[in-house]
């Protein structure tokens, strides 16, 4: 396997593009242009989708950016926590200056994060190779327990994970191979396509909500990059800004790869972290901006360390893409590294890729056009999403049934969306619910149903203590300083 082929390169680059103007335009996010994408990426081979998808992921999120600085709306819920600084600093300074102390950081932030990942992926799975499915239950439960106490309210949360949970029962029980809740229709006895239902909860619930909520002309007119020298402003300037700040953006991209590392955090929790902490040292808006974006993209690296090493999500977009290993035939965890080592390397190559080239090069690029998309009506744009969804849907199976499905559950989305449910809860409990299952029936099948058993190996009752310790001590943090941390419950939608 050669990563360096034409092909791979080239779907970095177009996922890269693509990630971008998805993420620059409000409403528009990460996790909606990775569920488009995902039924065209299944018909290539793996290193092609797994570089599209890391192009995706890392440029959707710097992205979010943009449309904080030309009309002052965040394209992505990371980018919310200093978007009043980011525009402050382009009406003040220059938009081409704001997006360079965007840009900039979020390379090197991903940068730092790829490190902790190269390092961090390769020393968890050296310890997960002494798991067994004990340890192994454990360690999903501690990822179901650390995503549902992440959200501002924990009853919605636990809610909605069920939710998912349940719905990834539908279909041939896979322990006694009888069907389960599948009320006598052939098409559900293989189960809810996982494609099909992140298509709809994050496309088709997208365009309901807009079409309730959003506006009904044209977006806010974006200002211009500016005139005058745009690339000094960009590249040098920002440049010389960033190595003034250069500990400062050493410890947000720290603390947003430790961050981004936890199940159930994300990066929109690591940038209103970082940035609030900046906020409290009555940080300029130029500190603000650059401490929110450096942790926000060193968050998704982060994130995929448990991900790739121990097969648990660190957040919603890790979630898809596990969701897409086994999809494309792939294992997370241990096994990946056994018998996918090259495409692992491949994996490293990508990040380093996008956070070197892609970030600060096509996040320029990439203003220059979305400047123009942004004054699109939004109506347009939602159709378009609307069309989009049908289509991949279909594309997945080239099943007709798998419309209905579409329908049905993009209206659960938005009903849910509507009542403050966190719609990436519903996908983690769809990745890990069945894990959590297939892992406790065989370890009760081999221990002929002792539930001793669980805790009988060290490891396992490690495990397992710090399972209630994380209940214990995040329920009892969130009631002292951590309120002056949280952020906003509805950016968390």
């Amino acid at each position: 396997m050669n990563f360096l082929s034409p092909e791979a390169l080239l779907a970095l680059l177009l996922g890269s593009l693509y990630g971008a103007i998805f993420g620059a335009i409000p409403g528009l996010t990460a996790t909606l242009a990775i569920s488009l994408a995902i039924p065209v990426l299944l018909f290539l081979g793996p290193e092609v989708a797994l570089a599209a998808l890391i192009g995706i992921t890392a440029t959707a999120i710097f992205a979010g950016d943009i449309g904080s600085v030309l009309v002052r709306m965040p394209g992505t819920p990371a980018s919310a926590a200093y978007t009043e600084e980011l525009h402050e600093v382009a009406r003040r300074r220059s938009p081409a200056f704001a997006l360079g102390i965007s840009a900039l950081p979020s390379a090197i932030g991903s940068l730092i994060g790829l490190g902790f990942l190269v390092v961090g992926s390769l020393g968890l799975v050296a310890l997960a190779r002494q798991f067994s499915s004990f340890e192994y239950f454990w360690l999903v439960l501690l990822g179901i327990l650390s995503g549902i106490l992440a959200v501002p309210r924990v009853l919605k949360g636990a809610i909605a994970f069920g939710l998912g949970m349940l719905l990834a029962t539908i279909g041939y029980d896979p322990a006694l191979g009888n069907p389960r809740f599948t009320f006598g229709q052939r098409d559900l006895l293989g189960g809810i396509d996982f494609i099909v239902a992140l298509i709809a909860f994050f496309g088709v619930s997208e365009v309901l909500y807009h079409l309730l909520h959003g506006s009904r002309g044209q977006s806010p007119h974006p200002q211009g990059l500016g005139r005058g020298s745009i690339l000094s402003q960009y590249f040098g300037e920002a440049g010389r800004y960033c190595w003034q700040e250069r500990g400062s953006l050493a410890r947000s991209s720290l603390l947003g790869t430790f961050v981004g590392f936890l199940p159930g955090a994300g990066s929109d929790i690591a940038a209103w972290i970082s940035s609030n902490l900046r906020r409290m040292r009555k940080g300029r808006p130029e500190q603000v901006a650059l401490d929110g974006s450096s942790a926000n993209n060193a968050a998704v690296a982060g994130a995929w360390i448990p991900a790739m090493a121990l097969g648990l999500p660190g957040d919603t977009l890790t979630a898809i893409l596990l969701g897409m290993f086994l999809a494309l035939g792939i294992t997370p965890g241990p096994e990946l590294f056994n018998k996918h080592g090259a495409l692992v390397l491949q994996i490293y190559l990508a990040f380093f890729l996008v956070s070197v080239v892609m970030l600060p090069l096509g996040g320029y690029l990439s203003a220059l056009i979305v400047q123009n998309l942004l004054k699109i009506p939004t109506r347009v744009l939602m159709g378009a999403v609307l069309g989009l969804c049908v289509v991949g849907a279909y594309a997945v199976n080239n099943n007709p049934s798998d419309l209905y499905l579409l329908a049905v559950l993009g209206a659960l989305g938005f009903v849910l969306r509507q009542g403050g449910f966190p719609l990436g809860l519903v996908v983690l409990g769809m990745v890990l619910g069945p894990l959590l299952e297939q892992h406790f029936m065989v370890s009760m099948i081999k221990t002929h149903w002792n539930l001793l058993s669980f805790f009988e190996r060290p490891l396992a009752l490690l495990l397992a203590i710090l399972n209630v310790a994380m209940v214990v001590g995040v329920l009892g943090f969130r009631r002292g300083w951590w309120a002056a941390l949280r952020w906003p419950a509805e950016e968390r939608a």
